[in-house]
């Protein structure tokens, strides 16, 4: 007898514990579904006259207040504010909110408004790069440099890509040496810091960017050749060639760029022998306009000398212009200088095969060398020319060029292989613009 009550007690026990579990679960229902309701009832009307209507059950829901904000910001924002100012009332920590009213007091010129609400951002929500970047905008605004400072300071810390915009903000009240030592830690990446170079080049700061880059690289740590390379080619860009020639040995200094063993100390060419890859910037070879007709290769063996050269295959019949390498050289005004090659053929079928073209891209102050063409099957054998550099050359251009064929056949085809190129100063100019051709 005593079992059996012992059984329904517990029965009655279990039952009620399952209601009451039961109860729970469909009063948490209930709430997750008038959050997802409300959510979707802010985010689902298309004008004010329904955000009107849905708030007048709910007067304290800071999302639609939110929501009718955004409605109003281009018909009413006189309205709209109010609208961001009750939900930001309503939920004073939501950084939306605050977000929302500092953008639309921006639009409408309200500078106080809005640099109040990023500064608070700022304070609110330290670890957010876009609200650490308008509040260092406001306090620059506002005539408080220090904080600005300290700001953008912050803001690079947490992402560098907001470089240029902060540095440019900082222009016209900082020295660019002053922008550097305040907004750039000392232990940055170097990354960093060479990127503030290429910015100041790029607003045609060029005295400042050099000094720049001669600080960054004096504290001697490595840094990835990308960094470095918008910068070289900006300098090449603008003839700054005594610049750019002083950054490229920096990196080789640095062996950032590695330096390649020489058999004549004299010659000039860089990697001349293609043993090892070209950069593709800089006075290293290049290959500037990549072409579906042909194909490249830097490492190809069977050298001339060494174990590498350089190998251009024709592969499409076609009667073209082609300039697949260039090299860079520096050199100085009113010398003269021979260049020379070995250079080998299979199959070239055109009567206007590769040859070497020596140019003053910058001043053509002495017209286009160019060698002998190379045709048909051929052993290795040497190309060779002489110039002479005109009163303002500084840098000439060496590539390899195939003009388009004028007789019969004229569409090229075949392979083209180079190794142990070099260039070298043989004396003064005989006369200033004197220039040889083929030798």
């Amino acid at each position: 007898m005593l079992s059996i009550r012992n059984s329904t007690h517990e029965s009655t026990l279990r039952g009620g514990l399952l209601a009451v579990f039961s109860l729970a679960t469909v009063l948490i229902a209930l709430g997750l579904a008038t959050m997802v309701l409300r959510t979707g009832l802010a985010s689902s009307f298309t004008t004010a006259n329904q955000g009107r209507y849905i708030l007048r059950f709910d007067r304290d829901d800071g999302l639609l207040e939110d929501r009718l904000g955004q409605m109003y910001s281009d018909t009413n924002p006189a309205e709209g504010i109010r609208h961001f100012q009750r939900a930001i009332a309503l939920s004073p920590l939501n950084r939306h909110y605050h977000a929302d009213l500092a953008s639309e007091c921006e639009s409408l010129g309200n500078t106080a408004c809005a640099d109040s609400e990023w500064e608070l951002l700022a304070r609110l929500c330290p670890m957010v790069p876009v609200y650490q970047s308008h509040a260092a905008q406001a306090y620059l605004r506002s005539s408080h440099l220090d904080k600005a400072v300290f700001g953008f300071e912050h803001l690079l810390k947490l992402d560098p890509a907001y470089g240029p915009e902060s540095w440019f903000a900082l222009r016209a009240v900082l020295d660019p040496d002053a922008i550097f030592t305040k907004t750039i830690p000392e232990n940055a990446a170097p990354e960093v810091k060479l990127s503030y170079v290429v910015f100041l080049s790029n607003q045609g700061d060029n005295d400042s960017a050099f000094r720049i880059w001669q600080r960054v690289v004096d504290e001697n740590h490595p840094f990835p050749f990308s960094a470095a390379k918008p910068y070289l080619e900006r300098l090449l860009d603008l003839a700054r060639i005594g610049e750019a020639e002083s950054v490229w040995h920096d990196l080789q200094r640095l062996r950032i760029v590695a330096t390649p063993a020489r058999a004549d100390a004299a010659d000039l060419i860089f990697n001349g022998d293609f043993e090892q890859l070209p950069t593709n910037a800089g006075f290293d070879w290049r290959w500037p306009d990549p072409n579906a007709y042909l194909a490249i290769d830097f490492a190809a063996p069977g050298g001339y000398h060494g174990m590498h050269c350089l190998r251009i295959d024709f592969t499409v019949s076609r009667n073209e212009e082609y300039e697949p390498v260039v090299e860079f050289v520096r050199v100085f005004p009113n010398r003269s200088y021979r260049v020379e090659a070995y250079v080998r053929s299979e199959d070239i079928t055109s009567d206007s095969g590769p040859r070497l073209r020596v140019s003053d891209t910058q001043f053509g102050s002495f017209p286009d060398v160019v060698s002998e063409t190379t045709v048909g099957t051929t052993t290795w054998h040497p190309l060779r020319l002489d110039f002479s550099t005109g009163s303002q050359t500084q840098f000439i251009e060496l590539s390899v060029w195939r003009p388009r064929g004028r007789l019969f056949p004229t569409e090229i085809s075949g392979t083209f292989w180079m190794d142990q190129v070099s260039l070298k100063d043989i004396g003064p100019a005989a006369s200033e613009n004197a220039a040889e051709g083929p030798q």
